[in-house]
């Protein structure tokens, strides 16, 4: 598997993913498959998972990585803004604060 870094800007905040690239050719014709690394590559417990394949050049299934991560992570993004919205900190005091 070919691995490879990608720093992902997403407004004014830079994430540091990590993909892979594998490829199968069968008659003259290479399809590549993408996969998203949970960890860096040479971490004890990394998982590649599978995000698409059938692409015909690496410079395509590098530029959908991108695509795919930056979309990722702005959903990610989304939902946290929105859990806050939803839940927004208490001000006054806890329940679970000590009393006297």
């Amino acid at each position: 598997m070919y691995k490879f870094k990608r720093n992902i800007y997403v407004g004014e905040e830079v994430f540091e993913m990590w993909f892979g690239l594998t490829s199968k050719s069968q008659d003259r014709h290479t399809n590549f498959t993408l996969f998203l690394l949970t960890e860096g590559p040479d971490h004890q417990f990394s998982y590649a998972e599978k995000i698409k394949g059938g692409f015909h050049a690496k410079a395509d299934a590098t530029r959908y990585a991108v695509q795919y991560a930056k979309e990722l992570i702005r959903q990610k993004m989304a939902q946290e803004k929105a859990a806050k919205q939803d839940y927004p900190e208490a001000d006054d005091e806890s329940i679970f604060d000590e009393q006297d």
